[in-house]
């Protein structure tokens, strides 16, 4: 037997679709309005604010791109090779899953929930390409084995795949031109990062010493793009609620209209 329905129901479902448009707040990067919803099926509705899912999204991100980056710039195993897939790289795997990769594509989920296409794309994107990333690292799929012990081939196509995610997070960086001085710090660095990094697999064959000089500045390029990552999503979880300590993020631009939701 159904719950008795409150009279005001109408009203209260109206205010479920339409919250996502009430006055916003940017927190860690991402314009987060309030949202108000209710359950319609009880006799007194009870409305709940959906929490900021950026700076989820920003840390996961941060987290994992710090430490890969930190193995690229030479900080793993002892006399690894930073262009390989057997060492350091083998370190990230759980983080690349469950972190960078689950963890970020939850947090992109969310913010389709809250209405932010730009944040839903963003952090479903670089959830998917952590994903992505670990397969790479999983010797059961044969992934590396299919080229048959081409190695120029295998290099070629790991920086095929790196290049077009240079081009997509260049996008991404020309989309958040009316955002904030953190995010485009985040997005400009990784386009930086992804570049020198399918630099040095093309090159890894042909010219090993300055690919690994050129993996190096790549890996260089990550580490400052996760400190700005740290400092976006630290910036949306230091709220008046929970601390004294605030991170600007920093005004571009002019700013953008209140309906739109920015990361």
């Amino acid at each position: 037997m159904s719950a008795p329905v409150h009279s005001n129901d109408a009203a209260a479902e109206q205010t479920y679709r339409n919250g996502h448009a009430a006055q916003g707040h940017d927190n860690g990067g991402i314009m987060h309005k309030p949202h108000q919803s209710t359950v319609s099926q009880v006799t007194d509705p009870q409305f709940f604010k959906i929490a900021n899912p950026g700076p989820l999204g920003l840390i996961s991100f941060a987290l994992t791109t710090f430490v890969l980056g930190l193995y690229q710039c030479g900080a793993g195993l002892p006399g690894s090779n930073p262009l390989g897939n057997v060492g350091p790289d083998q370190a990230v795997f759980g983080l690349a899953v469950f972190f960078g990769g689950a963890a970020q594509f939850i947090a992109g989920i969310m913010e389709f929930r809250v209405g932010n296409t730009f944040g839903t794309t963003v952090h479903c994107s670089y959830g998917a390409f952590w994903l992505a990333f670990a397969m790479f690292l999983v010797p059961s799929l044969g992934i590396k084995e299919a080229y048959a012990g081409d190695a120029r081939a295998y290099s070629f196509a790991l920086g095929i795949f790196l290049i077009l995610w240079c081009f997509l997070t260049l996008i991404f960086f020309v989309a958040a031109l009316r955002t904030n001085i953190a995010i485009l710090a985040v997005l400009g660095l990784l386009t930086l990062a992804f570049f020198f990094l399918s630099v040095a697999q093309f090159v890894s064959t042909s010219h090993p010493t300055g690919a690994r000089r050129v993996n190096r500045a790549g890996g260089v390029f990550a580490v400052l793009t996760a400190l700005a990552a740290f400092y976006a999503g630290s910036s949306g979880i230091m709220t008046e609620a929970t601390t004294f300590v605030r991170f600007p993020l920093g005004e571009f631009g002019r700013a953008a209209p209140a309906k739109t939701h920015n990361v």
